[in-house]
């Protein structure tokens, strides 16, 4: 039966959960489903097809008012509008994916029935971050205040985790009392992924490179990555695709230029910024390697093995260990560990298991949308 299904998302600037919402949106198409994408910015990087899928833009920036609560207010107010718009038919949505925090808030407020929350990262970790340099009392105060936040979200809410260690992290960890929760893997159309990288790019380098994709952020780490680079010393060039969306951002990636001069790396390291089509860049590496502090379910790790690329990466909460599994998990490396990180490059580079699509196939798109509409519309009924 043909279901229809919205997707809510932040944006669709260039990261991983952003790039999943679009093949869910993809994936829900192909099986003949109606697929609306709500953004709360109009901020849109990745290539999008609007014949398979509407694309409903609430705001310019996501603000409506300067004061915080008014503004949840009226973006709730804009978001069931904009329902109401699509649903003028006659026809009423089924159900909706949340993929992004101010979207699950807005999601909260709606208190709409047939709602799920994808739930993307590890939430402990998250909270911990929010300590900084405190300690003490005050640093027990931060993640007394953050974790009461969070319950305030996700307390009583239909949850998908995309991991099976992210289901106990949120109910174990953090004491997150759902209404519902399973696990479920995020979708990835294999052929897709492996036809955009066919596509002829121009300026891939013409010597051996190891590859990272991520955005310039912290905790994804790109400090341990040139340290264990450097250690390791391969032939190989490293590319960094990626680029700032904040501030902190901005920071972290004028850092990260410091470091690669300070190492004398400015001829081997490539900051190739951000592409709409990272697949040929992945396909042609030797090697993808990770080094975040912590994950969701990382897209980039699967897209990888999807293509050939070997990958190392770091065991960070949560995903990877659920990805690289058999052999495969010979490659994983403690959090932080230069050492390990660098010693697995090297082997990596030398000698790599066959990867196989029978290590893949929960993660198959068309899989993983059945998952979904089973599972949603069971829990609605």
């Amino acid at each position: 039966m043909r279901k229809r299904i919205g997707l809510l998302i932040d944006s669709l600037i260039g990261g991983g959960a952003e790039r999943i919402t679009l093949n869910f949106a993809e994936t829900f198409a192909k099986l003949g489903h109606d697929v609306h994408v709500f953004i709360l910015k109009n901020e849109i990087h990745h290539v999008i097809d609007k014949n398979a899928y509407s694309i409903h833009i609430l705001t310019e920036n996501g603000v409506l008012s300067k004061f915080k609560l008014v503004n949840k207010s009226l973006l709730k107010k804009t978001f069931i509008k904009a329902i109401s718009n699509v649903e003028n038919d006659g026809i009423k949505f089924d159900f909706f994916i949340s993929s992004s925090e101010d979207f699950d808030r807005i999601a909260k407020l709606s208190r709409l029935p047939n709602i799920f929350i994808r739930y993307r990262n590890s939430m402990s970790e998250f909270i911990l971050s929010k300590v900084g340099n405190k300690t003490g009392w005050k640093a027990k105060e931060r993640v007394w205040r953050h974790t009461l936040r969070h319950k305030s979200i996700y307390n009583h809410m239909n949850i998908v985790a995309i991991t099976k260690a992210m289901q106990f992290d949120l109910c174990k960890k953090v004491g997150i009392k759902p209404k519902t929760i399973t696990t479920i893997y995020n979708p990835f159309d294999f052929a897709v992924i492996r036809e955009r990288a066919n596509k002829l790019v121009s300026n891939l380098p013409s010597a051996p490179y190891i590859i990272y994709a991520a955005k310039f952020e912290n905790r994804k780490n790109h400090r341990l990555l040139i340290d264990a680079y450097y250690k390791a010393n391969p032939k190989h060039l490293l590319v960094l695709i990626g680029d700032v969306y904040t501030a902190s951002d901005h920071e972290t990636y004028e850092n990260l230029k410091a470091q690669i001069h300070n190492l004398s790396l400015e001829n081997r390291v490539i900051l190739a910024g951000f592409q709409k089509n990272p697949y040929p860049w992945i396909k042609n590496a030797d090697l993808f390697v990770m080094s975040s502090n912590n994950e969701g379910l990382p897209t980039v790790l699967i897209e990888s093995l999807i293509l050939g690329t070997p990958v190392v990466s770091v065991d960070c909460p949560t995903g990877p260990s659920e990805i690289l599994t058999g052999e495969l998990a010979d490659y994983l490396s403690p959090v932080g560990d230069v050492d390990a990180l660098a010693t697995n490059i090297t082997k990596a580079l030398q000698h790599y298991p066959q990867i196989d699509d029978s290590l893949l196939a929960k993660f198959n798109s068309e899989y993983v949308a059945k998952q979904y509409i089973d599972h949603c519309t069971k829990q609605k009924n």
